[in-house]
């Protein structure tokens, strides 16, 4: 998809790629991640921005966790969520969500630097008055 212009072969190959490279990630982790920039610009006023996000790093690593034992892993002839076998869907089955332990732990220290940030923003050590 080209921002002026027509698009171009090269356009749309790169927009499949971002598009795989997202589809094999955990939703969680990506959701910790987005948490934890956000709680981070904010300074971490908003505490339940970086609560949110350590939890969901949390989860998403459990998550991956459990999918990479194989724990998680349907047979190839388990009925897609709609009821009707892959061989139907119109994008065939979903990609394995097997990535995203390196977003899941960003996502977790940024929340847990943000914290950090509030915590010494709210204590304000500057203020207080010496001997």
């Amino acid at each position: 998809m080209a921002l002026f212009g027509r698009p171009s072969e090269k356009d749309d190959a790169r927009a499949e790629g971002y598009r795989d490279w997202i589809r094999r990630r955990n939703p969680l982790a990506v959701a910790s991640l987005v948490l934890g920039i956000f709680s981070l610009i904010e300074f971490g006023a908003l505490l339940v921005f970086g609560v949110a996000g350590i939890v969901l790093g949390f989860m998403a690593l459990g998550q991956l966790r459990r999918a990479n034992d194989g724990a998680d892993s349907s047979p190839p002839d388990a009925p897609a969520p709609t009821g009707r076998p892959y061989s139907e869907e119109a994008e065939g089955p979903p990609a394995p969500r097997t990535h995203g332990h390196r977003i899941a732990w960003a996502g977790i220290l940024l929340s847990a630097l943000s914290l950090v940030v509030a915590a010494v923003i709210y204590a304000r050590p500057w203020e207080r008055g010496g001997p």
